[in-house]
C-alpha cells in the first residue's frame, strides 16, 4: 500500500538521488537538506576566511556568519549568552573537553564521585572513566525502573558529599525514552556536598536536540552538549554550553592561538569566552551548516512540525512491532508519549548483524550493535540490538518498507 509521500523529503537530494531508500538511521546522523547544501556552497564560493584578527571583508563575512550561528544555537537551546556557546569538533570532543577541563581546575579530584545513568552513550561515560584512570576521580551509575524511567530512589542511595557531577542524557540512543531530565536537574540543584556546593549537573541533548525543544534553564543544566550532524549539519561540529559563571572560574584544558590574550616566553593569560574554550582555527565551514540547518528548522515550522510528522509514526511503529508478537522484542517504552523514535529490537535466532544486511538488501537502513551503550546492554542483559530511528523526513512508506523486509525476515528464520 502507498501513502503520501512526506512532503519534506523533496528538500533533501539524496531522496531525489535514491526514491527507494529508507533511511532510518537517523540516531547515528541525519541526511542534509538542499538549504545546508547550498548554504555551505555559496559560504565557500563568496565569503569563507579564516575569522579572529582579519581586518578584510572575507574575514569579517565569515566571522559574522560564524557569530550568527551561535546566536542561532543560544536562542535554540534558552542560553542566556551566545558566550555560554562553545564550538568543539564533535559532542564527544564537548564531553572530554568539559571533564579534562574541570580536573585541570581542581573542581574534579581524587576521590570526587561522578554519578552517570546506566543508559548513557559512551560520550557521557568514557570521558569520566579517563578522569577514574588519570586522577583517581570515582564514577557510579543509577539505574532505571523497569518502564525505562530514571530511578530516582537508586539517585538518592548513591549520592554522597563527595558527587561532585551528575551526568545523564536527555533521550536513551537505544531505548527512546525521554528522561525527565527538568526534575533530575531540580532534584540535583537542591543537594549540597559538605561545603554547601550543590553538584554540577550535565546533560546530554544528542538525542533532544533535533527532536523536541531543549531549555537550558527549564533543565536546571550548569552544561549541556549536542553534535550538528544529528539536525542536519555538517559533521565535524559539536557544541557546549556552560553557564557563563562556570565557564568564567574553569580553566581549560587546552589552549593555543586564538584561546589567549597574551603569551610570553614563561606563561599566558587566556581570552575571554567562549574563545578561551576554542583554541585553533575553528570549523567555521561546520558553523555555517548548523546556521543553516537551524534556519531550515525554523523554515518548516520547527519542533511543533517534527511533533506532527513523528508522533503519527512511533505509534504506528509501535502498533506494527506489536502485531509481531513475541517473534521480536522491542527494548523501550511501549507508550508513544514516553519515547522518540528509536527503535531497537532482537529476532530470535537471527544475529544483529545478519539482520542488518537482510534490511540493507532492501535499500532499508538501520544499524546493528551496541550502539555505543555497552554498559546498557550488560544491565538489559542483551548481545546487541538492531535499530530503526525517525526523522522528520520519514513517512508510512519508511515504515511499511522496514516492516516488509523484518516479516521476510522472520519468515526465513521460522524456516
Amino acid at each position: 500500500m502507498n501513502h503520501p509521500i512526506n512532503p519534506l523529503k523533496s528538500d533533501f537530494p539524496v531522496f531525489r538521488n535514491h526514491p527507494a531508500l529508507a533511511y532510518l538511521d537517523n540516531t547515528a546522523s541525519s541526511q542534509k537538506p538542499d538549504a545546508v547544501i547550498e548554504g555551505v556552497k555559496r559560504f565557500l564560493e563568496f565569503d569563507y576566511a579564516n575569522i579572529h584578527r582579519g581586518a578584510y571583508a572575507l574575514s569579517e563575512r565569515s566571522e559574522h556568519l560564524y557569530e550568527h550561528s551561535k546566536e542561532k544555537v543560544r536562542d535554540l537551546i534558552g542560553a542566556a549568552s551566545s558566550a555560554e556557546i562553545i564550538y568543539t569538533y564533535n559532542s564527544t570532543y564537548a564531553v572530554n573537553l568539559l571533564s579534562l577541563s574541570l580536573a585541570r581546575s581542581g573542581m574534579l579530584k581524587k576521590g570526587d564521585r561522578v554519578l552517570v545513568s546506566i543508559a548513557e552513550h559512551h560520550a557521557n561515560v568514557v570521558p569520566w572513566l579517563v578522569l577514574k584512570e588519570w586522577f583517581g576521580v570515582e564514577v557510579d551509575y543509577f539505574g532505571m525502573t523497569n518502564d525505562f524511567e530514571i530511578d530516582f530512589a537508586d539517585i538518592d542511595s548513591k549520592m554522597t558529599p563527595d558527587t561532585k557531577v551528575v551526568a545523564v542524557t536527555s533521550a536513551s540512543n537505544v531505548t527512546g525514552a525521554v528522561f525527565d531530565v527538568a526534575s533530575l536537574g531540580r532534584h540535583v540543584s537542591e543537594m549540597r556536598d559538605r561545603d554547601g556546593n550543590k553538584p554540577l549537573f550535565v546533560v546530554d541533548a544528542r538525542q533532544a536536540v533535533p527532536n523536541y525543544a531543549v531549555d537550558v534553564k527549564h533543565l536546571h543544566a550548569d552544561f549541556l552538549f549536542f553534535t550538528a550532524h544529528k539536525m542536519m549539519a555538517d559533521t565535524g561540529l559539536g557544541v557546549l554550553y556552560g553557564r557563563k559563571d562556570l565557564l568564567k572560574s574553569i580553566q581549560p584544558a587546552l589552549s593555543g592561538g586564538g584561546a589567549i590574550n597574551w603569551v610570553k616566553k614563561e606563561a599566558f593569560a587566556p581570552a575571554g569566552l567562549p574563545y578561551r574554550f576554542e583554541p585553533g582555527t575553528p570549523n567555521v565551514i561546520g558553523a555555517v551548516s548548523l546556521l543553516h540547518a537551524i534556519e531550515y528548522f525554523e523554515s518548516i515550522g520547527g519542533y511543533a512540525r517534527v511533533e506532527e510528522i513523528e508522533k503519527p509514526l512511533i505509534a504506528k511503529a509501535l502498533d506494527r512491532f506489536a502485531a509481531l508478537g513475541d517473534k521480536v522484542r522491542l527494548i523501550g517504552p511501549k507508550d508513544p508519549s514516553q519515547k522518540i523514535g528509536i527503535f531497537s529490537f532482537t529476532l530470535l535466532g537471527v544475529h544483529v548483524s545478519d539482520l542488518t544486511e537482510h534490511f540493507a538488501k532492501y535499500d532499508v537502513c538501520v544499524r546493528s550493535g551496541y550502539h555505543c551503550a555497552e554498559p546498557l546492554a550488560a544491565e538489559l542483559g542483551i548481545d546487541g540490538t538492531v535499530r530503526m530511528s525517525l526523522y522528520l523526513y520519514n513517512d508510512e512508506n519508511d515504515l511499511d518498507a522496514f516492516f516488509s523486509a523484518l516479516e521476510g525476515a522472520i519468515a526465513s528464520a521460522a524456516e
